[in-house]
């Protein structure tokens, strides 16, 4: 499947061989660009045309690295950064430069494994929460109108690139047993004198059972700046299930998000699918109702893709949405890009996707 071939199509560098170990460091990535135009793109509702930098996916490139130690033992190495197709600037952890300069922003972790214990992984980490995301998203989790946007459209107190990366973190990832996974993660904010400031955990639970996967997650965040205080400003539970076929996929997903310091209150039902009519051509689906349960910012998204395969590492596409909101509703068709209070939107992206 394409959304898999990120790391398996990489460019393999030369093998360095020991007596008593074999390392192994890969690069890949991936390059994504198009043309989007949307409407209700301000307060006004006006329509935006633009050049789309990651319409689908985000641009990349990646490192990795194993080491086999021998008995089961093994250490490996994560390095991801992300750029903007469009003029090739970092996407610098979606943060303003005046906050930093972030290289690898997409994660960056070192790795020790046993075959029959699991991994520790240390450095800034996916989060389990988003591990979970992108497992139970039959639409391929893009960057329009999928899973992707309940983290960056919620009111929680963090960021959806917050749920998504977890700084200063201890993961760990434990082996498969009976189709059953887990992965645990603490995130240290390192305030002195104050242990739960900057905190963040996460959990999920995935379990296999032939084509079907039944997974959960949940986490919670103080502040996760490593500066501000130890207030609880964002806690999240979810649930999913994933039919996997040979030609289709469909999910089907619940994940509610809280803020207890401003008592927001939501949950995202999404449905997704995929369908590969030849093993050319693709068909992605994804609905979205979002429930709110303190106030009248009820609304829904729901989008149609197409894709073609031009080689095993290549496809063109086509994906168009709509976003429809109550009148104090903001959720929008892009996902880093809510709507504006009440505003609709339609929305249409084409673009070309390029593994390395």
């Amino acid at each position: 499947m394409m959304r898999k071939y990120l790391l398996a199509s990489a460019i393999l560098l030369p093998v360095i061989s020991t007596a008593n170990a074999q390392s192994a460091v890969t690069l890949a990535g991936i390059v994504d660009g198009g043309i989007g135009f949307r409407t209700g793109a301000d307060a006004k509702g006006n329509t935006q045309w633009g050049f789309q930098s990651g319409a689908v996916q985000t641009s990349q490139f990646v490192l990795k690295g194993t080491e086999d130690l021998g008995g089961g033992y093994s250490t490996y190495f994560y390095l991801a950064a992300g750029f903007l197709l469009g003029n090739g600037a970092s996407t610098n952890a979606r943060l303003p430069t005046t906050s930093g300069s972030f290289l690898f922003d997409r994660g960056a972790w070192v790795g020790f494994k046993s075959v029959q214990l699991g991994s520790i992984q240390l450095g800034r980490n996916f989060t389990p929460f988003a591990d979970f995301l992108y497992q139970t998203d039959a639409s391929g989790y893009a960057n329009f109108a999928s899973l992707s946007n309940t983290i960056y459209q919620n009111l929680s107190g963090i960021t959806g690139a917050q749920y998504t990366w977890g700084n200063n973190a201890v993961k760990y990832l434990s082996p498969e047993f009976g189709g059953l996974s887990a992965e645990l993660m603490q995130s240290i904010g390192g305030v002195a004198g104050d242990f739960a400031a900057g905190r963040m955990r996460s959990a999920a639970l995935f379990y296999k059972y032939g084509p079907i996967a039944i997974n959960g997650a949940y986490l919670d965040a103080n502040n996760p700046g490593g500066t501000a205080g130890s207030s609880l400003v964002a806690r999240s539970y979810a649930v999913g299930a994933l039919y996997s076929g040979t030609s289709f996929r469909a999910s089907l997903n619940a994940t509610n998000f809280r803020n207890p310091q401003i008592r927001t209150n939501q949950t995202f039902y999404s449905a997704g699918a995929s369908y590969y009519l030849t093993p050319f051509f693709d068909i992605v689906a994804d609905y979205t109702f979002l429930a709110d349960k303190v106030a009248a910012r009820d609304g829904m998204y729901m989008k149609l893709g197409a894709h073609y395969l031009l080689s095993k590492a290549t496809d063109v596409y086509m994906e168009g949405g709509i976003a429809r909101n109550h009148s104090r509703g903001t959720v929008g068709v892009a996902s880093v890009f809510p709507s504006n209070p009440g505003i609709n939107q339609t929305g249409l992206m084409l673009g070309l996707r390029k593994y390395f």
